[in-house]
């Protein structure tokens, strides 16, 4: 729906001069792609959700501890129990670690796709015109 009210919206179709084009194309439009980035970069956070899983980084996957009270002192079992909370642990960093490096890739590439999007869409008036230069 907002790319044909951006469409819509065209200098062109509404009959606006050269002045309403150029506004049009250098602040309306990028300002659009900039939006949609942030609208996109919310929405990733929220999927990543990367406070949260700095915040949870050595808890336990899955909250799996072992909490068994016992009495007396048998060091077997305190050792099972140690063993098991640590593996635990590390298989719980290993899993957010690996997502907040896929998050923060995908990050990555979403703001180069943004960025690159800009800068063509501002650089295409002056490639079409040395192109027209070159062709004639």
């Amino acid at each position: 729906m907002r790319a044909f009210t951006i469409i819509t919206r065209h200098p062109a179709l509404t009959g606006e001069t050269a002045s309403g084009f150029l506004k049009w194309y250098f602040v309306e439009v990028p300002l659009h792609f900039l939006r949609n980035y942030r609208e996109y970069f919310r929405a990733l956070n929220e999927i990543f959700s990367f406070w949260f899983l700095i915040k949870t980084f050595l808890s336990p996957w899955k909250g799996i501890v072992d909490r068994t009270e016992r009495k007396g002192f048998d060091l077997n079992l305190m050792a099972q129990a140690i063993a098991l909370n640590i593996t635990s642990r590390i298989i719980g960093m290993v899993f957010r670690l690996t997502a907040l490096v896929v998050g923060m890739v995908v990050e990555v590439v979403f703001f180069t796709v943004f960025t690159a999007m800009i800068l063509v869409w501002l650089a295409f008036p002056m490639l079409f015109f040395f192109d027209l230069v070159q062709f004639f």
